[in-house]
């Protein structure tokens, strides 16, 4: 397995209204998970997007991630998960911080729960 929880991966998203693409994403499911579905992993998207509602968002800052720099403002959209496979990730970009990525966990659960 080449990926990992807590990976923030780049794979082509798909939209509601069926258009493709390419985003950072942020994988939620842990490695057990991934080996027991077959290399299914759940991501959730990250965008730059300033639209977006805030009450469903959390925030993201270079000092929160290890190995990759956002260009512009970035957040976690907690309501927008999608599976995808190793095969469909472009590059890996970095990790997310545990502490971090326990807090996303928590708003993402806030977010769907």
């Amino acid at each position: 397995m080449r990926y990992h929880q807590g990976d923030i991966v780049e794979v082509n998203f798909q939209f509601a209204d069926g258009t493709f693409k390419a985003h950072p994403a942020m994988i939620v499911s842990n490695d057990d998970l991934q080996e027991d579905e077959y290399g299914l992993m759940y991501l959730v998207l990250i965008t730059s997007n300033k639209i977006i509602n805030p009450r469903y968002a959390y925030p993201l800052s270079d000092e929160m991630v290890e190995g990759f720099s956002f260009s512009k403002p970035s957040c976690v959209k907690c309501q927008i998960i999608a599976g995808y496979v190793e095969r469909d990730v472009i590059r890996r970009l970095g990790t997310i911080k545990g502490r971090y990525f326990d807090e996303i966990v928590d708003r993402i659960i806030e977010s769907i729960f």
